[in-house]
């Protein structure tokens, strides 16, 4: 799943069909194209991950029991259950189950 204002798919081959979540930011504090959440594999253990793709304003992570973090572009993160992610704009998602 591909989130942003208007998100686009665009480093995806032809066979990866993402779904894109249009967002609203009236502040323009989200990025056009900003996060990337999927399913984890391998290292994962099947927990989703989640990738900031160079957003403008950055995406903050905050994992239960740990402190909050900006995510580093490119990197994806491991999300753990109650994982909340601040988009900017007053936009968070809270990850149920990873």
């Amino acid at each position: 799943m591909i989130l942003g204002r208007a998100p686009e798919a665009r480093r995806f081959t032809a066979t990866q069909h993402p779904r894109l979540v249009a967002v609203p930011s009236p502040q323009q504090e989200i990025s056009s194209t900003h996060l990337e959440v999927r399913p984890g594999s391998g290292a994962d253990h099947g927990s989703a991950v989640v990738t900031d793709l160079g957003s403008t304003n950055g995406t903050l992570l905050t994992q239960p029991g740990l402190p909050q973090e900006p995510l580093r572009p490119g990197i994806p993160v491991q999300l753990l259950p109650g994982a909340v992610i601040d988009l900017g704009d007053g936009l968070t998602i809270t990850v149920d189950r990873p």
